[in-house]
C-alpha cells in the first residue's frame, strides 16, 4: 500500500486536544508541509523547555515519508547514486545523504537507516520533495535486483526517550519497536539527536497512528509541536531543502551536510571497498556520482561562495520576515532567510544562506574590534548572525597547495 501524506493534515491535528496549525509566524500555506502536522499543543515555548530541561516529548511526524529501497543489489545501487557511501554500511545503523543535480545542486535530503543487509529505510520529508525522490529512484532502477517502495507508515519522534535500545550506538536502527517502549503498530525504529537530544524515530503502521500516539503519552510523552522542533533543528543548523535553501545550494555551503570544517580533511580519495558511512550526508572519498565533481572541486580546490548560519532576529516588531526574503547589508542583498521561529531561549531565530565574504568581514571585526560591515536587516528587521557561525576556514585546500607546489611557490 503506498503512502498518501500531504496535503491531508495530519490526523493528530483533531486527536490531540489544543493543537494549532497556526503559529503567528506567517508560515501558514508557504509550504503544505510545514502546516500538516500541529504547530503547537497549545504552549509552544513550554513544550520546547520541557524537552530542553530533559523531559520526554514526542512529535508528529506525518510530514515525513518512508522510502523502502530493497533487493540484493539494494547497497551497491544506492551507492552510485548518493552523496554517501553506504555499500559498507552496517546493518543496525543510520546516516544521512543527498541526491545532487550534475551541476551539485542539492535536490534531495534524507535519512538513512540499514535495516538489514537487504533493506535500506530513506526518511524524506515533504510529501511533494518524497515522492519525487522515490519516483527519481525508481527511474534509475533499470536492471538492478531492486525494489523501490512507499509503505504506509508514520512517524513518531519520541525526544529524550524514558528507555533508548539497548546497547546501541549513537545512531541506530532496528525493526518493530525498541526495546522497552509499547508502541501499537511500530515497524521501524532509528535513533538521531535533534538540538542536543537523544531522539528515537518509530515508523508505525499509519492505521494504528492515533494508537501509537495516545501510548506515547499514557507513558508520560508530551506533545510537542512543530514550532519547538523546528526551533531545534535550526540549533542543529539542519535546513528543510527549500525552505531555508534554495535551488542552488551546494553541499560545502551547508556545515551539516558536508561535515566537519572542509579544511579539517585532507584531498579526496579513491573509496576504499571497507570504508562506512560518515555522520554527515557526504563522503568525500567514495566513488562517482552526479554532482560529485562539484564536490571534489570545492573541496580540493575552492570554498563555497556562501555559508548556512543561524540569524537572530530583533522581535520587538509586530513582524517578522517572509520565508526567501533577502538579507541585506547597507541595502545591499547578501543572502536569503529562511522559515523564521521562537525559540524559548533566544527568541526568533532562523537558518539564512549568506555570502561567505559577509562572515569574513564580521569574523576580521571581530579579530580587530572594527565595525567594517554593515548592519544585517531582513524585511525591515534588524538582524545578527549567530557568533558560533562566524567561523572562517583559513586552510589552504589540497587541491590549490599541490598547485602551488608544481609553480614552486611553496
Amino acid at each position: 500500500m503506498s503512502q498518501t501524506h500531504s496535503p491531508l493534515v495530519s490526523p493528530l491535528v483533531d486527536h490531540v486536544p489544543g493543537a494549532s496549525t497556526e503559529d503567528g509566524s506567517g508560515v501558514e500555506g508557504h509550504r503544505e508541509f510545514l502546516v500538516a502536522t500541529a504547530r503547537h499543543y497549545g504552549r509552544p515555548l513550554i513544550e520546547q523547555s520541557i524537552v530542553d530541561e530533559g523531559g520526554t516529548g514526542v512529535i508528529d511526524g506525518w510530514s515525513h515519508t518512508a522510502i523502502l529501497v530493497t533487493g540484493a543489489d539494494a547497497a551497491t545501487w544506492l551507492n552510485d547514486l548518493i552523496s554517501q557511501k553506504v555499500n559498507a554500511m552496517a546493518v543496525g545503523t543510520c546516516t544521512r545523504g543527498l541526491i545532487l543535480d550534475i551541476q551539485g545542486r542539492v535536490e534531495h535530503a534524507f535519512g538513512i537507516a540499514a535495516v538489514d543487509d537487504d533493506t535500506f529505510l530513506l526518511d524524506a520529508t515533504g510529501d511533494s520533495d518524497a515522492a519525487a525522490l522515490a519516483d527519481f529512484l525508481t527511474r534509475m532502477v533499470f536492471w538492478a535486483q531492486v525494489e523501490v517502495s512507499t509503505p504506509a507508515l508514520s512517524l513518531l519522534s519520541v525526544v529524550n526517550p524514558a528507555s533508548a535500545p539497548a546497547e546501541s550506538p549513537s545512531t541506530a536502527a532496528g525493526t518493530g519497536a525498541p526495546a522497552g517502549a509499547g508502541v501499537p503498530g511500530a515497524r521501524f525504529w532509528a535513533t538521531r539527536t535533534l538540538g542536543g537530544h537523544p531522539v528515537t524515530d518509530v515508523w508505525v503502521d499509519t492505521d494504528t497512528l492515533t494508537d501509537s500516539w495516545d501510548a506515547l503519552v499514557a507513558d508520560g510523552a508530551v506533545p510537542v509541536g512543530g514550532w519547538a522542533a523546528d526551533a531545534l533543528r535550526i540549533r542543529d543548523r539542519q535546513p528543510l531543502l527549500g525552505v531555508d535553501t534554495d535551488e542552488r545550494v551546494i553541499p560545502h555551503e551547508v556545515p551539516v551536510f558536508i561535515g566537519d570544517t572542509p579544511g579539517a580533511h585532507g584531498a579526496t580519495q579513491l573509496a576504499r571497498a571497507d570504508d562506512g558511512p560518515t555522520s554527515s550526508a557526504v563522503h568525500l572519498n567514495k566513488g562517482c556520482y552526479r554532482g560529485q565533481e562539484t564536490v571534489s572541486r570545492v573541496h580540493n580546490l575552492g570554498r563555497p561562495p556562501r555559508q548556512l548560519v543561524v540569524l537572530q532576529l530583533d522581535g520587538s516588531g509586530q513582524s517578522l520576515p517572509e520565508v526567501g526574503a533577502a538579507v541585506l547589508a547597507g541595502g545591499r542583498s547578501v543572502g536569503r532567510i529562511g522559515l523564521t521561529v521562537q525559540d524559548a531561549d533566544d527568541g526568533p531565530v532562523a537558518l539564512a544562506l549568506v555570502k561567505r565574504q559577509v562572515i569574513e568581514k564580521l569574523a576580521a571585526d571581530r579579530e580587530t574590534g572594527g565595525n567594517e560591515t554593515p548592519a544585517l536587516t531582513v524585511d525591515g528587521v534588524d538582524a545578527a548572525v549567530d557568533p558560533d557561525d562566524i567561523v572562517v576556514d583559513t586552510t589552504v585546500r589540497p587541491g590549490r597547495a599541490a598547485v602551488d607546489k608544481l609553480k614552486g611557490k611553496i
